[in-house]
């Protein structure tokens, strides 16, 4: 009986151990379906104040729909230059074509 207890009570700890040094799925990483690129730095940067900039990577848009997006991302309070914003905006359109 106690063997068992024992026995029970060791693959409990082995396994919690384990789960401590997984690391997280790459989808927890920020950034982590972000390609690398001119332009992924200021996207990292500007982007991750306000959600995961790997949200870009689920959607559907040319050049235009980028612009638009960033543009919106801007005027909703995005902190960053004009030229990190057309650098953001040309990262996207080159790491996510429209399909």
């Amino acid at each position: 009986m106690h063997r068992t207890v024992f026995a029970a009570a060791g693959i409990f700890l082995l396994t919690l151990a384990a789960a401590a040094q997984t690391p997280p799925p790459s989808g927890d990483v920020p950034g982590a379906k972000l390609p690398p690129g001119e332009g992924r730095d200021v996207a990292m940067r500007v982007c991750s104040k306000c959600h995961d900039p790997s949200n870009a990577a689920s959607e559907d848009l040319d050049a235009a729909g980028w612009k638009d997006l960033v543009n919106q991302m801007a005027a909703n309070g995005a902190q960053g230059s004009d030229a990190d914003f057309d650098a953001i905006a040309a990262y996207l359109t080159k790491a996510f074509p429209s399909k």
